[in-house]
């Protein structure tokens, strides 16, 4: 039988819990976006969203953090080293940075030195 984990927790943690990740009106959903209803609605097309009723829409807090995200854009003094060597390091791990090498004519093409 699975233990559930005793323990206290406080009013406020519960409250930043459920405030992390929650569902929201159009309106609430403008105003986290720094938009007005209407223009919220014009650009619906392209943000997640669920569709409850004819013309009830919903917004998964969560959902709209992704989307801006996907849509952030960087200052153009942005150390691109920086980035590549960060995204390497995610997907190779720590150790794995500085043993690369291009072997393409068009430096698309890595190996993965030993």
């Amino acid at each position: 039988m699975n233990q559930v984990p005793q323990g206290k927790v406080s009013v406020a943690e519960i409250l930043a819990y459920i405030d992390r990740d929650r569902y929201m009106p159009k309106t609430e959903a403008a105003g986290y976006l720094g938009w007005s209803v209407r223009e919220l609605e014009r650009r619906l097309a392209f943000i997640p969203h669920f569709r409850l009723e004819r013309h009830k829409v919903m917004f998964r807090k969560s959902e709209l953090d992704s989307w801006m995200e996907k849509h952030r854009e960087a200052p153009a003094d942005t150390d691109l080293d920086r980035i590549v060597d960060a995204a390497l390091e995610d997907v190779l791990g720590p150790r794995s940075i500085g043993k690369l090498e291009v072997t393409g004519a068009n430096s698309s093409e890595f190996k993965h030195k030993r």
